[in-house]
């Protein structure tokens, strides 16, 4: 079948937010992501009814981003019921739930995704256009056997959902704790950053090294900072030939100003931190988590600091002479103490992510192309313990 044979009640896009009421709830493209709406809108509501407008969303719907990140989907939930979608998301409504809900497992499939890449124009941005979309073919395995895979891929979602929220809880009692011990910061000496770290100031890409005289590790730019949820740089981008002198070592702490606050981050892995971006290491190994959290709290006084166009660079002059209250190794190893336990337990709850990414990868990859294939051969599914 096609997209358009499933959307046997509604295949649309959304409209201009131009004169919308106030607060009238809008779903955009950039609040599609992780097959969740996640966008912060408060004191918005669901006012639009369907018969006023085609772009308002009902519960049970498939929202499918149409431009820039294209293919990326979520089912609206209650929570976003009577919303409007903009004109670069597709609106899709069937009268079958389990089949609106495969939609968005098979637009995360390598064949859907290669559909789509051949299909996307790309004169401004990429696009997909509605027309292209109706067109789209899907896979439509039996109901039972499509019911099983949408269960298996349901348990891997919440299972990586609550691992990010054990890991964010885990970062914010630390940050709590942090500020318990920092309402005693008016008793302790004074100094600069100069005095109890070391700074390095990120360089632009140069020329390619030869394989026998660098080593292979990624570059970490401004944006993986400001996108990352938590204070964690991880091994997410490819790794490239690089000068070993401007290699920072695992424990680094890589900042990124901007106007509304400076983002920080501990390097997991050995990386490269590019133009805009400061590398900052402790004076004393323990007290890396002392020096990430008096950095998170210090984000304004950071942007502050820097300079260029849109305050986007920090020197290491410019952030070493700014002052800083630095209390006695005591405090320091009684807040190493407790904070070590819980980024090692939110490191764990990511780790255990990156394995359920690739569970996934592989049961995308093994969804069949065509209504027959793997599952029909085998009779079955694999399954996960929805305990662990």
């Amino acid at each position: 079948m096609t997209v358009e044979d499933a959307a046997d009640l509604k295949l649309t896009y959304g409209i201009l937010e131009n004169g919308l009421p106030d607060d009238q709830g809008v779903v955009r493209a950039g609040d599609i992501g992780d097959g969740r709406i996640t966008t912060d809108q408060p004191g918005r509501t669901g006012r639009a009814h369907p018969r006023t407008t085609r772009a308002a969303l009902r519960e049970g719907d498939l929202v499918v981003v149409l431009v820039r990140r294209v293919g990326d989907a979520a089912l609206v939930t209650a929570e976003h019921h009577g919303w409007i979608a903009t004109r670069s998301v597709g609106i899709i409504r069937s009268k079958d739930p389990d089949v609106t809900e495969w939609l968005r497992i098979w637009l995360r499939t390598p064949t859907a995704r290669s559909w789509i890449e051949q299909h996307v124009t790309a004169h401004v941005e990429p696009t997909l256009s509605l027309d292209a979309l109706r067109k789209m073919p899907v896979a439509l395995p039996p109901r039972e056997q499509m019911g099983a895979i949408r269960e298996l891929i349901s348990l891997i979602e919440r299972k990586t959902e609550l691992n990010q929220q054990i890991a964010a809880d885990a970062v914010a009692l630390a940050d709590a704790h942090y500020a318990i011990l920092a309402s005693e910061r008016p008793g302790w000496p004074p100094s600069t950053f100069q005095r109890v770290a070391r700074a390095r100031t990120g360089k632009s890409a140069s020329a390619p090294l030869p394989d026998s005289e660098g080593v292979m590790a990624p570059r970490v730019a401004p944006a993986q900072l400001f996108n990352a949820s938590l204070p964690y740089i991880e091994d997410t981008t490819p790794h490239e030939p690089a000068d070993p002198r401007v290699v920072s070592p695992p424990g680094t702490l890589l900042i990124a100003p901007r106007p509304d606050g400076a983002h920080t981050a501990v390097t997991l892995l050995p990386a490269v931190p590019s133009r805009g971006v400061l590398a900052v290491t402790p004076a004393e190994p323990t007290d890396l988590w002392w020096l990430l959290h008096e950095l998170r709290s210090r984000s304004r006084d950071l942007s502050d600091a820097a300079h260029g166009r849109h305050a986007r660079e920090l020197t290491k002059r410019g952030f070493s002479a700014l002052d800083v209250a630095w209390p006695g190794p005591e405090t320091r190893h009684r807040f190493h103490a407790t904070a070590e336990p819980l980024h090692r337990r939110a490191r764990a709850a990511l780790d255990e992510n990156h394995t359920l990414k690739a569970l996934l990868d592989i049961l995308l990859r093994n969804i069949p192309s065509t209504s027959g294939g793997l599952f029909e051969r085998q009779g079955t599914v694999p399954r996960i313990d929805s305990s662990t």
